[in-house]
C-alpha cells in the first residue's frame, strides 16, 4: 500500500518540479530587437567612432525602426576601447582592459502600445561581468533608474518600475544605458516587451501537501 501511494505522490512531484524549472510561459511578446541586424559602433580613448545609425532595423516587431550605437571609452589612450557589435542574435558590449566606458542603444520607431502585448520588458542576459548596470528610458523621459544584474539569464523590469508607466501606452523612443566597472563585457540575445506568468500559487500549496504527505505516509507498525 506504501509503496503504490509513493509512487503516485512522485508523479504529482514529478509534475509539479517540470512546472518549478520552467515558471515562466510568455503570454505575448512584442520583440523589440532581437539583434540580427549587424551593426558595430566603437570609440577609442583618442579618436570618437560613435554613434552610428541604422534605419529600417530588421529583426523587429517595430514599425519604421531605427537604432543607434553610442559607444563612449573612458581615458584618452588608444587602447581605452569602448566597442558595441550586434548580428547573429546578439549583442557585444566590450571594453578595453582599461576602460569603464559607457554604452546606449537607442530605438526610435512609429508609436504603439506596448501595454497590448504585457507589462514588463525582457532582456536575455548570456554573459555578464559583476557590477554591470542598466537603465532604460521610454520616450526620452520615462526612466527605470540605475537597475544591477545579478548574472545571466532572463533580467525582467515591469512597467511600474518606471518613473512614469502612462507612456508605455504609446512608446516611440526606447533606450539602454550601460555602465560598469574597467574591462566590463557583456552579452545580450533579445528585447521584448512580455508578461511574465508565474507558477499559479496553487502549485505551491499542492507541493507542500505532496511533500507532507510522503512524510506521514508511512508510520511504524503499532
Amino acid at each position: 500500500m506504501f509503496i503504490k501511494a509513493m509512487k503516485s505522490s512522485l508523479s504529482a512531484l514529478s509534475l509539479l518540479c517540470t512546472l518549478f524549472i520552467t515558471p515562466y510561459a510568455d503570454a505575448s511578446v512584442l520583440t523589440i530587437d532581437n539583434f540580427s541586424h549587424a551593426q558595430t559602433a566603437i570609440d577609442r580613448g583618442n579618436s570618437v567612432g560613435s554613434p552610428t545609425t541604422v534605419n529600417q532595423l530588421t529583426g523587429t516587431d517595430l514599425t519604421n525602426a531605427s537604432r543607434t550605437f553610442i559607444a563612449v571609452a573612458s581615458g584618452t589612450t588608444y587602447a581605452n576601447k569602448e566597442e558595441i557589435v550586434s548580428g547573429g542574435n546578439v549583442l557585444k558590449i566590450v571594453n578595453g582592459g582599461t576602460s569603464a566606458g559607457t554604452a546606449s542603444i537607442i530605438w526610435n520607431f512609429d508609436p504603439i502600445n506596448f501595454k497590448a502585448y504585457g507589462n514588463a520588458i525582457l532582456l536575455e542576459i548570456l554573459s555578464i561581468d559583476l557590477g554591470v548596470k542598466v537603465e532604460m528610458v521610454a520616450n526620452g523621459t520615462s526612466t527605470s533608474g540605475v537597475q544591477s544584474f545579478s548574472g545571466p539569464g532572463n533580467f525582467w523590469l515591469g512597467f511600474d518600475a518606471f518613473s512614469n508607466p502612462a507612456v508605455f501606452s504609446s512608446v516611440n523612443s526606447f533606450r539602454l544605458n550601460f555602465s560598469g566597472p574597467a574591462a566590463w563585457d557583456g552579452q545580450f540575445r533579445v528585447l521584448a516587451t512580455t508578461t511574465p506568468v508565474p507558477v499559479p500559487a496553487a502549485f505551491v500549496l499542492m507541493g507542500s501537501v505532496l511533500l507532507g504527505g510522503l512524510g506521514i505516509r508511512r508510520r511504524p507498525g503499532r
